[in-house]
């Protein structure tokens, strides 16, 4: 197969670039991670550090040239960050919502024992008002006071009746577990939402929310079940949006490192995020990547072919200054073979692949012998392989996609309508005189 050829080259500035977006990208959610995690109090000093050595390590597989495996651990240790985050901010809102739970609880049981003491004559003020805030060491002595022989014989005082008709012997540690024990699922459940949600969109307040809940907390039979139904449907609409908004900043924030690591302004990508709703946090990611996709392909496209030009000028066809530039109105490049003036490449970018295919020039109505065209597809055959191997040997690689063997099409000719016949620092014109593409 020593015909025209279509290839996809990589070169390893194009690698590097994707290699160090992943990174970027790992030490944004990293930073977030941080962040948000000491923000709620849920990572310790450990953890940091063994997040730092996992993205140390990252960093040494750059160093190493083992690119591919980078490309593959990156992408796992953003979305095991954004993952294990989620996982502790979880447990922190069941921790907040179990805590304000008790703490009401504790509130009920204070302001029960305090009424009770009330009851029977002046409670000492540090007391009552420790029971009425719900301080929990303040009710072994209430409870101590109701369980005496004194309160025990008060047919009046309801606690000391309940007290009487359970079992004498129960300390006050079971007598406040049991209390303590009694939950209501569906209150828990939309308290817990309602922790998420400080946590997510923790600059907004929920004030009107949590008094809803309160009241639904008080009322009984049908109304209760109604105001639930409300808040079970208003909470989750609110809780999903806010998910989706914290998921869109997010991936703009990470875009925005990967665009900087691309030499781009990646500031001005996530610049006032955090006060963008939805639509505009959208519209700031399709920027982004728009942006770093344009930025990569050109980029790319520079890098190939300039790799290409070195690597056929180490194989003697000569490139000159003047020659990366646009040729007879297109963005194919003509280089000539030193050792055979007469024949040469023609190298036709297109989109991330090349097509190949040596030429042969005539000038001045005089060309190579077209029995000599076999003989320069051979030649180019082996030239296309010490190409291989030369930008393998920089880190980069040239994959054929396609090739047609020798002699499958004409050896394009080329007339060459300048003064001179050899290549010069200035860009050739040649027009074709037989097209073959």
């Amino acid at each position: 197969m020593s015909g025209p050829k279509v290839v996809r080259i990589v070169t390893r500035e194009e690698i590097l670039d994707i290699c160090r977006g992943h990174l970027a990208r790992v030490d944004a959610a990293l930073e977030e991670w941080t962040r948000v995690g000491t923000r709620n109090e849920c990572i310790d000093e450990d953890a940091l550090a063994a997040a730092r050595r996992r993205r140390a390590a990252l960093e040494a597989l750059i160093r190493t040239d083992r690119f591919m495996d980078l490309q593959k651990q990156a992408p796992t240790e953003e979305a095991f960050l954004e993952e294990d985050l989620r996982r502790r901010l979880t447990k922190v809102a069941q921790a907040q919502a179990a805590a304000r739970s008790r703490d009401r609880r504790s509130k009920e049981t204070g302001a029960a024992l305090l009424r009770s003491l009330e009851q029977k004559g002046p409670v000492p003020p540090q007391l009552a008002e420790d029971l009425r805030n719900g301080r929990e060491e303040a009710f072994p002595q209430a409870f101590e006071i109701m369980s005496s022989a004194a309160w025990e014989h008060s047919a009046s005082s309801e606690l000391a009746r309940r007290l009487r008709e359970e079992d004498v012997d129960r300390n006050f540690s079971k007598w406040m577990a049991d209390r303590q024990g009694a939950t209501d699922p569906e209150i828990d459940r939309l308290e817990n939402r309602l922790s998420e949600l400080a946590q997510i969109a923790h600059a907004i307040k929920f004030d009107d929310l949590h008094a809803r809940l309160e009241e639904a907390r008080g009322a009984s039979g049908s109304r209760r079940g109604l105001l639930l139904d409300g808040l079970e449907v208003e909470i989750g609409r609110t809780l999903a949006a806010a998910r989706r908004t914290a998921a869109l900043l997010h991936e703009l924030r990470l875009l925005s490192a990967e665009a900087s690591a691309a030499g781009l302004d990646g500031a001005a990508f996530d610049a006032g995020a955090e006060s963008m709703d939805a639509a505009a946090l959208e519209h700031g990611i399709a920027a982004a990547r728009a942006a770093i996709e344009a930025h990569r392909t050109a980029a790319a496209a520079q890098a190939r072919r300039a790799a290409v030009l070195k690597g056929l000028a180490e194989l003697g066809y000569e490139v000159a200054e003047g020659m990366t530039t646009q040729v007879a109105g297109d963005s194919r490049l003509i280089l000539r073979s030193a050792s055979r003036p007469d024949y040469g490449v023609e190298v036709s970018p297109a989109g991330a692949k090349m097509q190949m295919r040596p030429v042969a020039f005539e000038g001045g109505g005089l060309g190579p012998d077209p029995a000599r065209d076999r003989d320069a597809e051979t030649i180019w055959c082996g030239d296309v392989t010490s190409l291989q191997a030369s930008l393998a040997a920089v880190g980069a690689g040239l994959q054929i996609e396609k090739s047609l063997p020798v002699g499958a099409v004409p050896l394009k000719r080329m007339r060459l309508t300048g003064p001179e016949t050899v290549a010069s620092a200035a860009t050739p014109q040649l027009r074709a005189i037989r097209s073959d593409r």
